[in-house]
């Protein structure tokens, strides 16, 4: 299997989760606007002026409250347990995609992918090109301040997305619930790759929201029952992609996102998943598909406190120094693996990490004649 780039770099490659995608052409529901000067922190609804040579591209995006059933099937494909829905529901928070000024949700598609909350909308850019995000925090279950934190662009500090508890009032690390901010991030040529964002806000406790549960034991906690990035685990996560010329077009993109839930934060789970863009389990899990002769792009991140491994059954690729088929992937981590499909068949892909594969990361993979 021939590689269409070298890909990895541990800090230089970082990738989210959400779907399949053709790749080409611009992200849905984005406002561009002609070429400026380097951009500073707007006022939230204004748009800032886009990078020299670039465009800016403008999202409008909400933190939405929801439940999730991480196992909508009810079964694990793998090993054959079942659950019942009140096993494996809770109360998640993910970013989605609007039209302008938050009016309504964007549709799938593939530039910002299945748009369902976990992850969050990919966020695309091309180097020189200024990113605005209009943030809202819609989360009407918990009512926790939240933000958006980016890796891999360049940013000021208003445009950080990070909560201190020596500066607590700092703009934009604590956006509360109703209320709205703008970041700004540029992309520069050391940008190029697949990076995550995140809520990055003050940690909270979530026990009073799943009466029984006990202090959090997850080793994410900062004493008494405070989790640390809880939007994070809650399921606020996704993806940024940047491209420049030199980028190789592809058939095919996935973009794919590892994240766990811990009972003991979250108890109405009667155990501890580990999933792959907001499920768990094989046929839950996203399943990919491309066909025999297509260039694909996996995109995969990883957050939290776990080290993981991808693994593609059927399949290698160059990581840039050598032939692989299994990956490591540490928390706020990420590679980005492509080939030349040549091996169709009906495959897994999966964490090699055996209890997180018995806890849910498994998915499937098809590759067609």
């Amino acid at each position: 299997m021939s590689p269409s780039a070298s890909t990895v770099s541990r800090r230089g490659l970082l990738g989210a989760a959400v779907g399949t995608a053709a790749v080409g052409g611009v992200a849905v529901g984005v406002t561009f606007t002609g070429d400026a000067s380097a951009s500073e922190q707007q006022p939230a609804g204004t748009a800032a002026p886009a990078a020299r040579h670039g465009r800016v591209r403008e999202y409008w995006i909400q933190a939405d409250a929801f439940e999730r059933n991480l196992v909508p099937n009810g079964r694990d494909g793998m090993m054959g347990s079942t659950f019942t829905a009140d096993q494996t529901t809770f109360h998640a928070v993910g970013y989605r995609a609007y039209t302008e000024h938050w009016g309504r949700p964007l549709p799938a598609g593939d530039d910002i992918g299945p748009n369902a909350g976990i992850p969050g909308p990919v966020i695309r850019g091309e180097v020189g090109d200024t990113i605005v995000i209009h943030f809202k925090n819609n989360d009407s279950f918990y009512k926790f301040p939240h933000s958006m934190h980016p890796h891999g662009v360049e940013y000021d500090n208003l445009s950080d997305g990070t909560w201190l508890a020596i500066a607590p009032d700092h703009p934009g690390g604590a956006v509360k619930y109703g209320e709205t901010y703008t970041y700004t991030w540029r992309a520069k040529p050391n940008s190029v790759g697949s990076w995550p964002y995140h809520d990055h806000s003050m940690p909270q406790d979530l026990t009073p929201f799943y009466p029984g549960g006990g202090p959090s034991a997850t080793g994410m906690d900062m004493g008494g029952n405070l989790v640390t990035e809880v939007g994070a685990e809650l399921g606020l996560l996704g993806l940024i992609a940047i491209t420049d010329h030199t980028t190789p077009k592809v058939d095919r993109e996935f973009f794919l996102f590892f994240h766990d839930l811990y009972q003991s934060d979250v108890p109405s789970l009667t155990q501890d998943m580990d999933c792959f863009n907001g499920y768990a389990f094989l046929d839950n899990t996203p399943t990919f598909t491309a066909k025999a002769g297509e260039k694909v792009r996996w995109r995969i991140a990883a957050l939290g406190k776990e080290f993981h491994v991808f693994h593609l059954h059927g399949h290698r690729w160059w990581d840039g120094v050598k032939w692989t088929d299994s990956q490591i992937l540490g928390p706020s981590t990420a590679i980005t693996v492509e080939y030349t499909e040549d091996n169709p068949g009906d495959w897994l892909y999966h964490c090699h990490v055996t209890d997180h594969m018995m806890g849910g990361m498994v998915g499937r993979y098809i590759a067609e004649n």
